[in-house]
């Protein structure tokens, strides 16, 4: 199965990228900063903590964005998840959630709880209309880089909105 990243036409975010390598540099200096701080963080009783993007949806939710740029901004974003397991020394568990088609509602956990962490990977924490996907992996497919020791699984959502239907994939990228 080749996995397909582009945003469906029917979406009116059709503004043209421009500057997009200096865009996505820019965001990952930004990403950079803030998982820097993390490791400095006191995460209390919370079950886990969600860093959401440094807003990047100009830059990989349009329709005219390439597939060659949100495969790049994936790339960063395994990058920065690999980075941040090196700070946190295994003190919690960090997960990278990848939102496929709109890369822009993609994030990164940050677990304290190890059960709660069991329950995010295997979708039993709400587990709502997402069902597993029976195969496929979005890093073979998309070659990303990623050590041997993380894990790929993903789960797949249909909903019927009121004039269309959406298809949308959750991916969670995690070291085992």
């Amino acid at each position: 199965m080749r996995r397909d990243l582009s945003i469906p036409k029917q979406f009116h975010v059709r503004k043209k990228v421009r500057g997009s390598k200096r865009k996505l540099l820019s965001f990952g200096i930004k990403l950079e900063s803030i998982l820097r701080n993390i490791s400095n963080e006191d995460f209390g009783r919370d079950k886990v903590w969600h860093y959401h993007l440094p807003n990047p949806s100009g830059l990989v939710d349009s329709t005219h964005s390439s597939k060659k740029l949100r495969k790049e901004f994936l790339q960063l974003l395994v990058d920065k998840l690999i980075d941040l397991d090196v700070l946190m020394k295994r003190k919690y568990r960090a997960l990278l959630l990848v939102s496929v088609p709109f890369l822009s509602q993609s994030r990164i956990d940050i677990c304290v709880d190890s059960r709660y962490f069991e329950q995010l990977v295997d979708n039993t924490a709400a587990p709502g209309n997402w069902a597993p996907l029976s195969s496929g992996n979005i890093a073979r497919e998309l070659n990303l880089s990623l050590p041997n020791e993380y894990r790929v699984k993903g789960f797949l959502r249909v909903s019927k909105d009121s004039q269309r239907r959406v298809v949308e994939e959750n991916w969670i990228i995690w070291k085992a």
